[in-house]
């Protein structure tokens, strides 16, 4: 099958959505034709990665339109770049498909469902995601985020709703095919007509086997808590910080290390000192993957109280280490943790942050109540890693496809595809 594959965010080794989107391309194109199609400024970034790929079936190509070919991409104007560059893409894509071809018309990155893809205009039948952003947790459980954090809450909650009355967004997706969500909050955004052929599928997958793995807990060493991520207001690592000063309060010796950077640093650095645990929390501003990777294999409990997050890739990844997980009852991260391999702490029904607080500290008290209860939970979490991992859920998602649309599988060996 030809795949024309849509990825605006692209690259080898990293996190977050252009690290997936990798993924996607260079295990589709083990058995299928894949064109990528990704933003002009990722040339400089990943071309000489890209030269050097042994993958004789997948080709990278770089497009920018040319009314905003001079802007750079920062996390100010990246939206609106990816916007203008999903409108200029269609016009591109359907040039190519008329040169060559394509089957199906995927869109992989960036995973927003804000910003509806128009490649359901080329031909093809169009799959559009997963896609996430409607995720979303009750205002009572961000009263303590600074202003700025606030603002940020308000002024997303606020462009949802403007999105979903842009008749060009419903336009765009009524040209869709077949939509997958992450979450079921995402899905209850879109249109009704096209929540009835949207299906719940996570694209994150798990580097199964591709991680140093944890060593246990010896009894009597302190209990190390570990949070990787951005350091937002939505990540909730004020929560983490709060559930060790209670900890520590119970009697417990944990400490916490924080590894990411973002406007949320001085905050929780000031909250460590006002709780009065500052020499127990470390914070680290950047690792490279594979020191990351370590740091897993050196914690006991990975702690990710999200408020909202769509996927979360630091949640499989620290299954892979065998690294039991708490999280919180709330968007994406609970698709990927059982009671298997960690807990998942409810959210909705709590009164205030307090309750979320406790439950969390609870929780972690559970997991490392014994050597054997973190075992059992150690050897859970990589038994989940492999369940989850990427070439498992990039089947998974292909075998939907075809259910659904009928497109012809690898092992048919065909080009051809039903009428729409």
């Amino acid at each position: 099958m030809r795949i024309l594959m849509s990825a605006f965010g692209f690259g080898p080794e990293e996190g977050s959505e252009s690290g997936g989107a990798w993924r996607w391309a260079n295990e589709l194109a083990k058995s299928h034709d894949v064109v990528v199609v990704t933003d002009g400024h990722n040339l400089r970034r990943i071309g000489e990665r890209v030269a050097q790929l042994k993958a004789p079936r997948l080709t990278v190509l770089y497009y920018r339109p040319w009314w905003i070919r001079r802007l750079r991409v920062t996390s100010k104007t990246s939206q609106f770049v990816f916007g203008q560059w999903q409108l200029g893409l269609a016009f591109y894509a359907r040039g190519l498909h008329r040169q060559h071809p394509f089957d199906l018309c995927h869109h992989i990155s960036y995973g927003v469902f804000r910003q509806a893809s128009w490649l359901g205009f080329v031909g093809p039948p169009f799959v559009f995601g997963p896609v996430g952003g409607g995720e979303d947790a009750p205002w009572r459980l961000k009263r303590s985020l600074p202003a700025g954090e606030k603002a940020r809450e308000l002024a997303r909650a606020f462009v949802n709703r403007l999105s979903t009355a842009n008749p060009l967004w419903r336009w765009a997706l009524s040209r869709t095919d077949l939509v997958f969500a992450r979450t079921e909050e995402t899905r209850a955004m879109l249109p009704r007509a096209v929540q009835a052929r949207t299906i719940l599928a996570q694209e994150i997958g798990a580097p199964h086997g591709r991680l140093p793995v944890a060593k246990g807990l010896e009894p009597g060493q302190p209990i190390e808590l570990l949070f990787a991520g951005r350091l937002l207001g939505l990540k909730g690592v004020h929560f983490a910080v709060r559930s060790l000063a209670l900890l520590r309060e119970r009697g417990m010796d944990a400490r916490l290390t924080v590894v990411g950077s973002g406007p949320m640093q001085a905050p929780l650095r000031a909250l460590a000192h006002e709780r009065e645990i500052k020499e127990h929390v470390a914070f680290v501003e950047f690792l490279p993957q594979q020191q990351l990777f370590e740091r897993y294999a050196a914690a006991h409990v990975f702690v990710f109280p999200s408020l909202r997050d769509s996927g979360g890739n630091v949640v499989p990844e620290a299954l892979s280490a065998g690294l039991p997980v708490v999280c919180l009852k709330l968007g994406g991260p609970p698709s990927f943790v059982n009671d298997r391999c960690g807990v998942v702490v409810p959210a909705r029904d709590a009164a205030d942050e307090e309750v979320i607080v406790t439950r969390l500290a609870d929780a972690i008290q559970r997991i490392v109540a014994s050597p054997e209860q973190w075992h059992s939970l150690h050897l859970g979490a990589l038994a989940r890693a492999e369940e989850l991992s990427w070439e498992r859920q990039i089947a998974h998602i292909q075998a939907e496809i075809q259910r659904v649309l009928g497109v012809p599988r690898a092992a048919d060996g065909l080009l051809g595809v039903p009428e729409r």
